[in-house]
C-alpha cells in the first residue's frame, strides 16, 4: 500500500511541475506579446493592453486610449478634445492587425488590419437586389466571373479588389469608369500622385451595418421603398458606451507604390491589391499605400454620426516644418504646366489638353482618355491648432514609444465633426436634405476636408453638407419616394432591385379578392 501511495505522490509532484512550467510559459509568453495579445475575435490575454492619456487643454478633457482591436461604441460625454481622442481610439482599434502575432504598424507588414476585413459596398449590395454573401466576403461571384478570363485567382476573404477610382461610384462598364474621384461633383476630378499614379478608393461597412441591412432586407431597393411607404424610417443601429459598436462606414484612399525598396514606405500602411486599369479594364496586382481614411460612426449620443478623417502626414505641405525627405505625395514646389495627349470618343482624332500647375485645380480629362499625371494639391483648411494638432503630437509620440518604428505614427487626424445639440427629431421618413441644426454642428463654421478625398471642394463642402442628401436607392416603380433620406449613408443608395419585368409579371399573377 505504501508503495502505491509513494508512486501516486511522484505522479502528483510531476503533474504539479508540468502545470507550473505551463503557467510560467504562458506568463512569459504574455509578456513577450504584450502589444499583440488581443485576438481577432476579441479575446483578451492575461496581459493588460497598453494605454495612454489623450487630451488637449485641461486635464478634465482626458480620454484613455487603449491599444486593442476593440472599437468603442460611444463616448460618455463629449467636447472637441474628447471627440478627437475618440477618433484616435477608433483609428487604433480599426488598424489593429488581424494576425495576433503581428505588431501594431510594423513597417512593410502587408497583412490585413481590422477594417480591411469589413464588407465592400458593392458586395453588400449585389446586382438585382439579391441577398449579399456571408460576412467576411471581399470579392463577389459577379466580379470573380467578370474577370475570370484574366486568369486571376481571387481569395474572397483576403483579396483587396480596387476596381474603381472614386469614393462615390464604382461604374466599371464604360468610359465613365472614373468620373468622380477626389470630389462628389465637377467631373473629371481624379487625383494624380507625384509618382504618376492615380488614387484608388474603397468603401467598406462594418458588421453592425451589414447585419442591419441583411435583417431588414435593405439590400433590395424595393424593400427600402416598401419600408418608407409603410412609415418606417431607415435608422442604422447606434453605438453604445461600453456596449455595441454601431454602424460604421469607412472610406479609404490608396496610392500605388512604384518603388517598393525605397525607405519612404516605412512610413505607410501597405497592402497588396488587385486593381483595374481605367483605360484597358485589365487587372493587375500591385502594392498600395494608405493616404487617407474617413471613419463615419453612428452612436447614441451622436445620431447624426461622428465624422473623423485621417491622412498620412506627407500628403501635402503643413503650416510649419520642412518638406519630407522623399517629397510630398500631392505637391511639388517646382511643378509646371503639363501637356497631355488624350483620346476622344466616337473615333474622333486625339487632341491635347493642359494640366494646370496651380493647386487644387481638377484635371481636364478622364482616366479612360489618358494616363494620370501629378496634380498639385494643398490644404486649404489648416488642422485645428487647439485640439487636433496637440493630440496628434501626443498620439504619434506615444505610438512610437510603445511600438518603435510603427507606421501609424505618420498619420494625423484632420478633424472630427460632431453635434453638441439635440438635432430635429425624425418622426417619419422625411425627404432629403436631412434637417440639421447647423449651429450645433462642430467645429462651428469650419469646413472639414481630406486632401486625398475632397481635394477640389475643400472650401465649399464639409462631410454632412453632402451626406444630408443621402437618400434611399432609386426604384422606378416608386419614383415618388426616391428622395427619402437614407440616414446619412450614401452606401444604402447603391442597392439594386429585381428586373422590372419580373416584378410586373409577379404583380399580375397575384390573385385579388
Amino acid at each position: 500500500m505504501r508503495k502505491v501511495i509513494h508512486i501516486h505522490s511522484k505522479k502528483l509532484a510531476l503533474f504539479l511541475v508540468i502545470i507550473l512550467i505551463a503557467i510560467t510559459s504562458i506568463l512569459v509568453g504574455g509578456k513577450a506579446t504584450t502589444k499583440n495579445s488581443i485576438t481577432k475575435s476579441g479575446g483578451v490575454s492575461s496581459t493588460p493592453p497598453d494605454t495612454c492619456n489623450c487630451y488637449a487643454g485641461a486635464l478634465a478633457n482626458k480620454y484613455v486610449v487603449t491599444y486593442t482591436n476593440q472599437v468603442p461604441g460611444d463616448l460618455s460625454s463629449i467636447n472637441q478634445s474628447k471627440a478627437d481622442c475618440f477618433a484616435w481610439q477608433e483609428f487604433v482599434a480599426l488598424n489593429w492587425p488581424v494576425n495576433p502575432s503581428s505588431s501594431f504598424g510594423t513597417p512593410g507588414d502587408m497583412g490585413q488590419v481590422q477594417w480591411e476585413t469589413y464588407m465592400p459596398r458593392n458586395i453588400l449590395f449585389p446586382a438585382n437586389g439579391a441577398s449579399p454573401p456571408a460576412w467576411g466576403t471581399l470579392v463577389s461571384d459577379e466580379y470573380a466571373k467578370k474577370f475570370k478570363s484574366q486568369k486571376l485567382l481571387f481569395n474572397k476573404q483576403t483579396t483587396k479588389l480596387l476596381t474603381f477610382t472614386s469614393k462615390v461610384t464604382e461604374d466599371v462598364s464604360a468610359s465613365s469608369v472614373s468620373p468622380n474621384q477626389a470630389a462628389p461633383g465637377g467631373e473629371p476630378n481624379w487625383l494624380g500622385a507625384q509618382n504618376g499614379t492615380n488614387l484608388w478608393y474603397e468603401v467598406l461597412l462594418n458588421q453592425d451595418y451589414y447585419n442591419f441591412i441583411v435583417s431588414k432586407g435593405y439590400y433590395n431597393a424595393k424593400t427600402q421603398h416598401d419600408s418608407v411607404k409603410a412609415g418606417t424610417m431607415i435608422n442604422f443601429p447606434a453605438g453604445v458606451y461600453n456596449g455595441a459598436v454601431g454602424a460604421i462606414e469607412l472610406k479609404a484612399a490608396w496610392m500605388e507604390v512604384t518603388n517598393l525598396s525605397s525607405p519612404k514606405w516605412k512610413r505607410y500602411k501597405l497592402s497588396v491589391a488587385t486593381v483595374m486599369d481605367p483605360m484597358t479594364h485589365a487587372l493587375r496586382t500591385t502594392t498600395v499605400a494608405l493616404v487617407g481614411l474617413h471613419i463615419l460612426h453612428k452612436t447614441q449620443t451622436q445620431p447624426t454620426w461622428l465624422w473623423a478623417t485621417f491622412e498620412q502626414v506627407d500628403n501635402v505641405p503643413a503650416l510649419k516644418g520642412n518638406a519630407p525627405t522623399y517629397g510630398y505625395n500631392f505637391y511639388n514646389a517646382s511643378a509646371t504646366i503639363q501637356t497631355v495627349t488624350v483620346k476622344n470618343e466616337g473615333g474622333k482624332a486625339n487632341s491635347t489638353v493642359t494640366v494646370s500647375s496651380s493647386p487644387n485645380v481638377s484635371p481636364p480629362y478622364y482616366l479612360w482618355q489618358a494616363k494620370p499625371v501629378p496634380i498639385q494639391c494643398t490644404r486649404l483648411n489648416a488642422i485645428d491648432t487647439v485640439n487636433a494638432a496637440p493630440i496628434n503630437a501626443l498620439m504619434q509620440g506615444k505610438i512610437n514609444s510603445l511600438y518603435s518604428g510603427s507606421v501609424w505614427q505618420y498619420y494625423q487626424l484632420v478633424n472630427v465633426i460632431w453635434s453638441n445639440t439635440t438635432q430635429p427629431a425624425r418622426v417619419q421618413p422625411d425627404t432629403i436634405p436631412r434637417r440639421l441644426n447647423l449651429s450645433g454642428m462642430n467645429p462651428i463654421g469650419s469646413i472639414v476636408a481630406n486632401t486625398s478625398m475632397e481635394t477640389y471642394v475643400q472650401n465649399t463642402n464639409t462631410c454632412f453638407s453632402c451626406h444630408q442628401y443621402a437618400s434611399i436607392a432609386d426604384y422606378p416603380l416608386d419614383s415618388v419616394n426616391n428622395n427619402k433620406i437614407g440616414d446619412f449613408s450614401f452606401a444604402i443608395g447603391f442597392a439594386q432591385y429585381p428586373p422590372i419585368k419580373k416584378i410586373i409579371k409577379g404583380l399580375k399573377s397575384r390573385k385579388t379578392y
